[in-house]
C-alpha cells in the first residue's frame, strides 16, 4: 500500500535532504570588472611579469615552491615560507632541514608542507619538462596533467604556479578564495579528496575559469595580467611588488 503524505510534509522533506545545495556560478561581477577594466595597466604589467618570467629549470622550480607556500597562509606568510626555502640547495638533501626552514618561517602547517614539498621536488627533478606548459594550447589539459601527478596542491594553485611561469601566455587560472568570491562561489569545493569525489566542483571550476578567459581574449588581456590587477586592487596596491620582490633575484 502506498502511503500519501499532506504536500507541505512531502515539501519539508525534500528541502531536507542536502544541507548543502550547489554552488551557482555568477558572472555579474566578472563582467562589471571587465567592463571598467583600467586598460592603461596593461603594459606596465606585462612588462613586469615579463620581467621575473623564469629562465631556468631552477626558477620554474622556485615558482612551484612559492605556490606550495601560498597554501592557507597571508600573502606575507607566503613570501617568508618561501624566502626559507628559495635556496633550496640548502634542503634538497635533507628533508629535516626542509622542515626546520618552513618551521622557522613561520608560513604554518609545516609537517604537511614539508612532505608535500619533498614529495613534489622528487618527481619534478625526475623529468621538469611535466612541469611547465610546452605548446600554445592544451593548458587546461596540461594543468589538470599536473595535478593528478602531485600532492598537497590542487586546480588553483598549480594554476598560480603556471601563471607565474608563463605570466603573458598561461591560460589557466587560479580561482583562490578572493576570486571564487568574484564569482559568488566562496564555498566551492573543487579539489577531490576522501570528503569531496565528486567532479560537479571542479567542473563549475573550469565554467568560471572559461568565462575569465575568454573575456581576456575579448579585451586582449593576458589572464594572469587581469587577475594580478583584480587582486592588487583589493590589496589597495597599483602594482604586485609589495609581494612579487621575493621573485626578483
Amino acid at each position: 500500500m502506498i502511503r500519501s503524505y499532506p504536500l507541505e510534509k512531502v515539501m519539508i522533506i525534500t528541502n531536507t535532504v542536502s544541507d548543502n545545495p550547489p554552488v551557482v556560478l555568477n558572472k555579474t561581477k566578472a563582467d562589471i570588472f571587465f567592463e571598467t577594466f583600467p586598460r592603461d595597466k596593461v603594459i606596465k604589467y606585462k612588462e613586469y611579469w615579463e620581467s621575473v618570467r623564469p629562465q631556468n629549470n631552477n626558477d620554474i622550480f622556485r615558482r612551484y615552491l612559492f605556490a606550495y607556500c601560498s597554501v592557507h597562509t597571508t600573502w606575507k606568510g607566503n613570501c617568508a615560507g618561501y624566502e626559507a626555502i628559495k635556496d633550496f640547495d640548502d634542503w634538497i638533501d635533507d628533508k629535516e632541514t626542509l622542515r626546520e626552514k618552513l618551521h622557522k618561517s613561520g608560513v604554518g602547517l609545516h609537517n604537511n608542507r614539508t612532505n608535500y614539498i619533498w614529495d613534489f621536488s622528487t618527481k619534478f627533478w625526475a623529468n621538469p619538462k611535466d612541469f611547465y606548459l610546452t605548446t600554445k594550447k592544451y593548458h587546461v589539459k596540461k594543468r589538470d596533467s599536473i595535478v593528478s601527478k602531485i600532492n598537497g596542491i590542487g586546480l588553483a594553485k598549480v594554476s598560480f604556479a603556471l601563471e607565474m611561469i608563463h605570466p603573458n601566455e598561461a591560460r589557466t587560472l587560479c580561482l583562490d578564495v578572493h576570486m571564487l568570491r568574484l564569482y559568488d562561489m566562496e564555498h566551492l569545493k573543487y579539489n577531490k579528496s576522501k570528503s569531496n569525489k565528486s567532479k560537479s566542483g571542479s567542473t563549475t571550476y573550469k565554467k568560471a575559469e572559461r568565462h575569465w578567459m575568454v573575456n581576456c581574449g575579448k579585451n586582449k588581456i593576458p589572464s594572469y595580467v587581469a587577475r594580478c590587477a583584480y587582486w592588487d586592487n583589493l590589496q589597495g596596491k597599483d602594482d604586485s611588488r609589495y609581494w612579487s620582490y621575493v621573485l626578483e633575484d
